[in-house]
């Protein structure tokens, strides 16, 4: 299958996916996220669209609430998927955040995936993924082909953490921990660079 994939985007997602022998259009990424309409164009009938929206690998932009919308009514035009990678969305320094793509799609077009690694520590490797309900049965049965579910322990430790309030309350505090560091940073590159630095709301 053809799919659609940022430019520049995450290189070993990118390399896993081709390694599986997809064929990937890198489609550019502007202040706005990926630009739908440009990936449109250069690959009209591709099956597929990997993003990420929160915090766009590598720019850190925020995919646009209109790009967002662009980009469902593509997949729900050409029965196509979007593969949503979630990482790091619980962190927002500016305004609201922005709706997730898996919360507007009203057609079952998106597979969201996120991961613990970026908001407990970098050693938990541990993800998730959010299928349609039409998928599960296909998803289920391609687990059973894999040597394992991964250690069931950390699964276990993340699970009783959250049950118990902890994981909410950690959010709260690293929220307003990384709100004052990303001040500090901000403050020390305006005063070296100045006027030609320009930090986008993140």
């Amino acid at each position: 299958d053809s799919g659609w994939y940022e430019n520049p985007g995450y290189f070993p997602g990118r390399y896993a996916l081709q390694q599986m022998g997809m064929t990937l259009t890198p489609v550019p990424v502007d202040e706005e996220g990926l630009q739908v309409a440009a990936g449109q164009q250069m690959a009209p009938n591709a099956r597929f669209a990997v993003v990420t929206p929160s915090h766009q690998s590598p720019t850190g932009v925020a995919l646009s609430l209109p790009r967002r919308l662009a980009l469902l009514a593509w997949a729900n035009q050409k029965d196509a998927w979007i593969i949503e990678d979630d990482y790091d969305s619980e962190f927002r320094y500016h305004g609201h955040p922005l709706p997730a793509l898996k919360s507007l799609d009203h057609e079952q077009r998106v597979l969201y995936t996120g991961t613990f690694s970026k908001v407990l520590f970098p050693g938990l490797r541990l993800a998730y993924l959010v299928v349609p309900p039409a998928l599960q049965q296909t998803f289920h049965e391609a687990v059973n082909h894999w040597p394992g579910p991964g250690s069931i322990l950390p699964q276990a430790m993340v699970a009783a953490f959250m049950q118990q309030g902890h994981f909410v309350r950690h959010l709260r505090k690293m929220r307003q921990l990384y709100a004052v560091r990303r001040g500090y940073l901000v403050e020390a590159l305006e005063s070296i660079i100045g006027s030609s630095l320009r930090i986008q709301p993140a």
